[in-house]
């Protein structure tokens, strides 16, 4: 039709600025907004709009090249990852995962969240097996001092990160903490994660804030992987990592005691508020010498 924005908005009864955002992608547009649009066009319902807008609803929660990532996953004679902001899928309990879900799927239904649950759950059936290959983790220390799902959740989960490695390094979960002292370094900000496969080439798996990259060009996934060595070096031990993966559980549950009172002192902060003053009227009134206003 060759309209320009402000006559496509008047004509969806939506703002000048609403229509720029949906071009632009950096709002999604609501169901409505598809079929304001078609009426506009004087496409009979479902328009192509709304259908689009259904396509774009019913796309699997496991987009097709993770899937892939997955079929590699299962396959592996050995995986090494570098996490930079949160635990990673394999260790981690389920409310941790779900408080981490309930965050990021900010328009997912309850029922959607569980399904996301289970998906993440069926990966750690690799913890099980009883050829479980060699799962190396290095985590960046800001991993143990966010308390995803509060400090209470959040120390349990570093508890059964504990309980999953291996101090001695003979198990197959090794963990290893990169220390923020260490400053900027190749990997920082993201997740890289290395698969060495029995029967074929390794790949490489690279994850931002909302997109990640199957890399299968072994030239990329050498490089790659010499980046995750070179991190690797600037590690603390495996012993002194699990000292501060336990000491950030204790810091943890210390918050967490923190913020529940001592039952015996809530009856003393009453008298104290009785003693500086009294309520009258729903209002909390100084007593007399009280110097607030």
């Amino acid at each position: 039709m060759g309209w320009r924005q402000n006559r496509l908005a008047k004509e969806a009864r939506m703002s000048p600025s609403r229509v720029s955002q949906i071009e632009k992608a950096l709002i999604p547009a609501t169901l409505d907004n598809a079929r304001d649009l078609d009426r506009a066009l004087n496409d009979p319902p479902p328009g192509f709009f709304e259908r689009f807008y259904e396509w774009m609803n019913s796309i699997p929660a496991v987009p097709d090249w993770f899937g892939r990532y997955l079929e590699f996953e299962d396959r592996a004679s050995s995986i090494q990852e570098y996490a930079a902001t949160v635990v990673p899928g394999i260790l981690q309990t389920e409310e941790y995962m779900r408080a981490l879900l309930n965050a990021g799927m900010v328009r997912a239904t309850g029922a959607e969240i569980d399904a996301a649950v289970e998906k993440r759950l069926q990966r750690q059936e690799i913890l099980r097996r009883a050829d479980c290959p060699p799962l190396w983790y290095l985590l960046d220390e800001a991993v143990l001092t966010r308390p995803v799902g509060g400090p209470d959740v959040m120390a349990r989960q570093l508890a059964h990160v504990l309980e999953l490695s291996s101090e001695a390094g003979s198990g197959p979960v090794v963990v290893q903490v990169v220390p923020v002292a260490v400053g900027a370094h190749a990997t920082l900000g993201g997740l890289l994660t290395l698969l060495s496969l029995p029967d074929g080439p390794n790949v490489a798996y690279l994850e931002g804030f909302t997109l990640g990259q199957l890399v299968e060009d072994s030239v990329r996934v050498a490089e790659y992987s010499h980046i995750y060595n070179h991190v690797q070096t600037q590690a603390l031990s495996i012993t002194k990592s699990a000292d501060r993966i336990r000491s950030a559980m204790e810091d943890m549950q210390d918050d967490q005691s923190d913020t529940r009172p001592d039952r015996g002192e809530v009856p003393n902060l009453v008298v104290q508020r009785q003693r500086a003053g009294s309520v009258r009227d729903g209002r909390d009134e100084p007593a007399p010498g009280d110097p607030r206003p």
